[in-house]
């Protein structure tokens, strides 16, 4: 084999090696797409190919945007984190009347607030009535928006403004082919697992702490605050004006479409309130002050019916089903 004959041959091996790889990316691309098809855990088809009862996704704001899209419109709206997440919808068309659904996600801040009401608008949704719990630490200007509203594109009007459908971005994604695994592996496998939350949105599954020992909670949540929650709240001592001028915007969507909008802030557990500072509590105060403006408001930081009795909490971070009751009670019935 002579020197010319040699290099000729090498040309030939870039060419084949790129080949390789381009067929290799297009046969897995598809795999995947073809995959996500079959599971579909965003529901994005009109398909159930395996006949899959409960789809799970990566995160509780993809999974609940995506099974709300097929449901009609409500007349009654919960919206605001994991606080508002365990309060049942249905204790809220007791009081008002109507149907109700439970929009709240985990660690929700304003920005989700907004995200949400947004969506809803966009939709054509909007509901009678919108029922949002306040959380004092989403207002402090270092807590950044959760990761998982950056990543929704519904949700997210800070870096999309609007929303166009793009399917092939859902089916062809890390997180769709995780969700994928993820519910296939529950259909063949656990087949008793349920979703987070229930037809209405709630995460019905919830311990009622109302019967749990005093004592204990007390101790559990005095543990998480000295260990975690003191040193995270340390930081909560400013109130965003940012985050208030989004209140502002909720305000007018709610005016201009004639939505009732009821709005209280989340219970705090009272050895966290304990052991807030001066700077903290001034924080706490001007929230109270702004948020009074609004025509249904209700303060439930320290309401004597929630913060008297300890097992109303769930560690130091979370209220019972029971306490969700109470609030609704209080709220609704002014």
């Amino acid at each position: 084999m002579n020197f010319y004959t040699l290099i000729s041959k090498n040309k030939q091996h870039p060419k084949k090696w790129l080949m390789k790889i381009f067929l290799s990316v297009f046969l897995f691309s598809m795999i995947v797409i073809g995959f996500n098809f079959i599971i579909d855990p965003y529901n994005i088809t009109q398909y159930n190919v395996l006949n899959i009862k409960h789809k799970f996704a990566r995160d509780d704001r993809t999974e609940k945007l995506n099974y709300f899209r097929s449901l009609g419109g409500f007349d009654n709206v919960m919206i605001g984190s994991s606080h508002v997440y365990s309060m049942n919808p249905q204790t809220v068309s007791k009081h008002l009347g109507g149907t109700t659904y439970n929009f709240a996600v985990g660690t929700a801040t304003v920005e989700d607030q907004l995200g949400v009401l947004k969506y809803l608008q966009r939709e054509n949704k909007l509901p009678k009535n919108i029922v949002m719990g306040v959380d004092f630490y989403t207002f402090n200007p270092h807590t950044p928006p959760n990761k998982y509203f950056i990543k929704n594109k519904e949700l997210n009007f800070l870096s999309y403004g609007g929303y166009t459908e793009d399917y092939l971005s859902k089916l062809y994604s890390i997180d769709s082919f995780r969700a994928s695994v993820k519910t296939l592996k529950h259909h063949l496998f656990d087949k008793n697992k349920r979703p987070f939350f229930d037809a209405l949105g709630w995460a019905g599954h919830y311990e009622d702490y109302a019967q749990r020992d005093k004592d204990k909670d007390f101790l559990r949540a005095k543990k998480e605050t000295e260990e975690e929650l003191l040193k995270v709240y340390a930081k909560y001592a400013h109130i965003d004006k940012k985050r208030m001028d989004y209140y502002e915007e909720i305000r007018s969507i709610c005016k201009e479409n004639n939505i009732t909008l009821y709005l209280f802030t989340t219970p705090l557990h009272p050895y966290l309130l304990e052991n807030f500072d001066s700077h903290q509590k001034e924080a706490m105060i001007e929230l109270i002050e702004y948020l009074s403006t609004f025509e249904h408001f209700t303060d439930m930081y320290t309401r004597p019916e929630i913060y008297n009795d300890v097992r109303n909490f769930h560690g130091a971070t979370h209220t019972s089903s029971n306490a969700g009751d109470i609030i609704l009670k209080i709220l609704l019935h002014r």
